[in-house]
This record gives structure tokens, C-alpha cells and sequence, in this order.
């Protein structure tokens, strides 16, 4: 079922906008994908071919870990661009009129809405008109903080996820390790974004398969010699998945880790090129 979400009058959307802190990433990803184009579509590129295999990978990792059956599971995609990571949801179990993807870029929402019809999709502005707190079980962003300049920023968006779920829902973060350059290519550091929540797990990963997945003796990862060799010639980490829990009445200190194997793909952490 559609969830209708109350919506600011014109004139408050165009305040917002116009002060909107996030007005650079409107201004670049427009102009990197303008309106009824996809950037990664057709799928041409070796980066972004490994980098989609990479997120199938880590929602398969993390999703069984909510708990939660995911055919009834409510789930909010932030920052969904064109509705790809929305989409791939679906794969999992996901009913599509249980999603609901946001973005800020209109032009996005719009091609999204017509590759998939059946997912409702929103725009929001800025933080002000994101659904209703706890409307949601899960909640999931896919390359968004990287684009997030500054750590404000990040916060802000950070506590609008937390408020989306209910108490004991999670949140999935896929991203680079390091932000891209038009957001200053700093560290990226969720456990320090989301005050509210415990990890349930992390692990860093390469897009491309790292030694430490493939190599086995009788079947069984051979941990300590693949990860010492990954350091010598295998790919370098690039990106993390982590799993959030939020617990209830803000109790918890940010990112603590609780009851996860913390798995950990790749042992470095330099970032290679930006999605």
C-alpha cells in the first residue's frame, strides 16, 4: 500500500531548498545525470559492475542479522537516486509497496517512478520532509554519506535515519571508506554518526574478490595466510558495510559493538577511486 506523507506548501519547499546544506550534491548529480538518464545504465564499467555484485553481497550479509521477515518488512531507502538500490531490495523478499525510496534530486525520483512504478518513491527537501518517525523497520543508504560534506551534515542525516525506524529496527550503511572529493575526501566514520544505535556488525571489503574469500583448505577459510598475503597483492578495501541497531530512549553511546563477528574482508583501509 502507498503511505501518504504530508508535504510543505510550495513556498516553504523553495526556503528549504534554497538554504539547503546539501545544495552542492543537487548541483553536481544533476549535472553528472541529467533528468531522464542513468549514469550507470547500460552497465559498462568494471567498477560499477563489481560494485553492484559487492552490495548484493553485503545486503545477503546483513539482512538475515534484523531479524526481520522481509516480506513484511517496512524499509526506507535515503538518498535512492534513481531507484537501483531501492529496486534490489526486492531481490531479498522485499514487497515493493513496502519500500519507500527519497531523494533529493526531483529528475531522479521521476526516472525512478518509471523504471518502478510499483515502489513508491518521494523527493524530499533538505531534512524537513522526510516520513513520520518510527514508519519504518529498516532503513538503508547505499553511497550517500560519501557525497555529504562535512560531519554536521552527516549527523543530521544520521538522526533523521534513526527517527525513521522504530526502537530495535536497523540500519544499513554501504559506502566508500572515504568521501568523494567534491565532499572532501575525508574518513568516513558511521559508528561516530549514529548516536542512537549499537552495531550489530561491520566488516571492509574490496569491490573485486579478496583473497581471503577465495582461498580454502578442506573447504574452510584459511584466515591468517589469505589475509597475509591480501596484504601483500590483494585488492585494498574500499568500502564498508556495517549493520546498526537503534535501541530505544537514545541509551546507547555511538556505534558500540554488540554481539557481531565484526568480518572483516580487506585489512586496509585506502579508498580507490570514488563511485
Amino acid at each position: 500500500m502507498e503511505q501518504a506523507y504530508p508535504s510543505s506548501s510550495s513556498s516553504d519547499r523553495a526556503a528549504a531548498v534554497q538554504e539547503s546544506p546539501f545544495d552542492e550534491i543537487i548541483e553536481y548529480f544533476t549535472q553528472r545525470e541529467p533528468r531522464g538518464t542513468d549514469t550507470w545504465n547500460p552497465l559498462t564499467i568494471d567498477e560499477e559492475f563489481w560494485h553492484r555484485l559487492r552490495l548484493f553481497a553485503a545486503l545477503k550479509w546483513a539482512l538475515p542479522k534484523c531479524g526481520t521477515t522481509m516480506s513484511e518488512a517496512r524499509i526506507l531507502d535515503v538518498g535512492c537516486g534513481v531507484g537501483r538500490s531501492t529496486r534490489a531490495l526486492i531481490e531479498f523478499g522485499a514487497k515493493p509497496e513496502n519500500l519507500v525510496g527519497i531523494d533529493l534530486r526531483e529528475s531522479a525520483i521521476e526516472y525512478a517512478q518509471s523504471r518502478n512504478p510499483a515502489i513508491p518513491y518521494r523527493v524530499v527537501h533538505g531534512l524537513d520532509d522526510w516520513p513520520p518517525a518510527g514508519s519504518f523497520d529498516i532503513c538503508t543508504q547505499c553511497t550517500v554519506f560519501s557525497s555529504i560534506r562535512g560531519v554536521e551534515s552527516r549527523r543530521s542525516v544520521a538522526a533523521m535515519m534513526e527517527r525513521a525506524v522504530i526502537d530495535g529496527g536497523h540500519i544499513f550503511w554501504w559506502d566508500s571508506l572515504r568521501a568523494n572529493p567534491i565532499a572532501g575526501g575525508d574518513t568516513l566514520s558511521p559508528e561516530a554518526l549514529f548516536e542512537n544505535s549499537k552495531i550489530v556488525d561491520s566488516e571492509t571489503v574490496p569491490l573485486r574478490p579478496s583473497l581471503y574469500e577465495a582461498i580454502r583448505f578442506n573447504g574452510r577459510r584459511v584466515s591468517y595466510v589469505s589475509k597475509l598475503i591480501q596484504r601483500v597483492v590483494g585488492f585494498s578495501a574500499t568500502h564498508r558495510a556495517t549493520l546498526f541497531r537503534k535501541e530505544a530512549n537514545g541509551s546507547v553511546g555511538s556505534g558500540s559493538l554488540v554481539g557481531g563477528s565484526g568480518l572483516v574482508a580487506g585489512e586496509t583501509e585506502e579508498a580507490g577511486s570514488p563511485r
